[in-house]
């Protein structure tokens, strides 16, 4: 999860790089119609409306400064629609331009904006620093800065800047779902926790913030909470194959397997290619005794992903299930040549070997699967049956 910066909407809003830009409208009146100007005005106003950098939108912001080259408007505008296309050149180019006209804060976080992209760290941070000079409560500087500081591994202070910035705007979602991400890269969950919580308080409808909260409300096992905020962000986008693989793993910690099951077959029709929904539906079948399908999906995606153990634990336990104990022992052992700290690969492998009769063999797996997992019953039972003893 990467942290995000913005620029506060008076107009519009766009999404580009994972970043909410302002999109500035020049509503400066002028008094005649027939005055360049104006028309320039109604110009950026028509383009905004177009957004994503399209050829359009572009041509209309150059229309727009050369109808009125004393309008900061149409270069500011015209730099964002430049960043978008990913021409951060021009981009630089024209913020300049715009601040050069009117040295505002909001034209001097656009540029720093674009400084960041291109890696020009300190150059960023010197038009941030600017724009604070001007506006002490500009929200985006001081995003701005939690972004640089952030990258420099200095946490403390990137959260400190985001507290700051957070009373003075307590209703900016930016700003309080960036404090989560930091502080939970502290492992300051709880704190991170209510940061998202913020976030998707302060907007319901924010895709981002309600994953992030849900995500932290399974991890720490509040997992009623997270299936309601999976559901909601599920509500908003319903294609978002990542919000039905968390709902999935939710729904299956809550026992409700039939609601896992359903989730995960949403994902896999949504993204056939996503490997985890893959891996977690054949372990979840495994769990529902549909051992042949389960077979037939994890035997396939351990052709796509041949070195993901749990790919392998989970086929080896479907065809131990459906008898296939020499595929299965194949399996199971690939799976431990690829993480021997998995207990349910090693409790398997036992199951097969004492029906081998290879008793001795058994006990040790079951023994390394105790050791890994001492709550596991299955394997404690097992071992039992095979005369061994559980180590006190």
């Amino acid at each position: 999860m990467r942290l995000k910066s913005g620029l506060a909407s008076i107009c519009t809003r766009s999404r580009g790089y994972e970043v909410a830009l302002l999109v500035a409208c020049a509503f400066t009146q002028y008094a005649a119609a027939e005055d360049p100007c104006f028309t320039s005005a109604q110009l950026i106003k028509k383009a905004v409306t177009l957004g994503e950098g399209v050829d359009a939108e572009v041509e209309l912001y150059k229309e727009a400064e050369r109808l009125c080259p004393k309008m900061a408007e149409a270069p500011f505008n015209l730099g964002l629609a430049y960043q978008k296309r990913e021409d951060l050149e021009g981009a630089e180019r024209e913020l300049r331009k715009a601040v050069a006209l009117k040295d505002e804060d909001l034209f001097r976080v656009g540029l720093a904006g674009v400084l960041l992209q291109r890696g020009e760290v300190a150059a960023a941070r010197e038009q941030y620093d600017a724009a604070l000079e001007r506006n002490p409560k500009s929200i985006p500087a001081q995003q701005g800065i939690a972004v640089i500081l952030e990258k420099q591994q200095k946490l403390p202070e990137a959260i400190e800047v985001l507290e700051k910035a957070g009373q003075i705007d307590p209703t900016n979602v930016v700003t309080f779902f960036n404090l989560g991400v930091l502080t939970e890269k502290l492992n300051r969950l709880e704190t991170a926790l209510a940061a998202y919580k913020r976030a998707a308080d302060n907007d319901p409808k924010h895709p981002q913030a309600l994953f992030a909260l849900a995500s932290m409300q399974a991890r720490l096992g509040y997992l009623h909470d997270a299936r309601r905020s999976y559901q909601r962000a599920a509500e908003i986008n319903p294609d978002d194959a990542r919000v039905q693989v968390g709902l999935a793993e939710v729904y299956e910690k809550l026992g409700d397997h039939a609601q896992a099951e359903s989730a995960l077959r949403r994902v896999v029709a949504l993204a056939p290619q996503n490997v985890l929904a893959r891996v977690n539906l054949g372990i979840l079948l495994n769990e529902s005794r549909k051992f042949q399908e389960a077979s037939v999906i994890l035997r396939k995606v351990s052709q796509e992903d041949g070195g993901n153990a749990r790919i392998w634990s989970a086929l080896g336990r479907a065809q131990l299930e459906l008898g296939d104990t020499s595929a299965a022992e194949t399996s199971l052992r690939r799976s431990l040549s690829l993480d021997d700290t998995n207990p349910y690969a090693h409790n398997n492998l036992g199951v097969l070997l004492q029906r081998q009769g290879k008793r001795r063999e058994a006990r040790k797996e079951f023994e390394v699967a105790l050791q890994l997992r001492p709550e596991m019953e299955i394997a404690r039972q097992n071992l039992e049956a095979v005369g061994g003893t559980v180590a006190e």
